[in-house]
């Protein structure tokens, strides 16, 4: 389970320990899906890092959790043609099981 910084979270991505503030207090708990505002408000607290859990695609995946997970990783540039290009081969990549997508 990757620890990442709060800068690189994108919404989708489920948290695989509880985030807590500088006091100790649980701001969200383990499981709880990422939201667009979950992330900016842990980012005004000053959380600077936060442990996820591992959606990588794999096989065992199905194509539309496939299409679901790479969605949200490139959402906010659907208009860069180059951005879009490299979804599509991203996604065909793990479709196809080609290691780590």
């Amino acid at each position: 389970m990757p620890r990442i910084p709060l800068s690189k979270a994108v919404p989708g991505q489920k948290l695989a320990r509880p985030v807590t503030n500088a006091s100790g207090m649980v701001m969200m708990q383990p499981g709880a899906e990422l939201t667009a505002a979950a992330i900016e408000r842990l980012s005004n607290i000053g959380i600077e890092s936060i442990v996820i859990v591992d959606d990588s695609p794999d096989a065992s995946r199905s194509p539309e959790e496939v299409h679901r997970v790479f969605e949200a990783r490139f959402a906010g540039h659907e208009d860069d043609p180059w951005m879009m290009a490299l979804k599509a081969i991203v996604i065909r990549q793990a479709l196809r099981g080609g290691g780590d997508a």
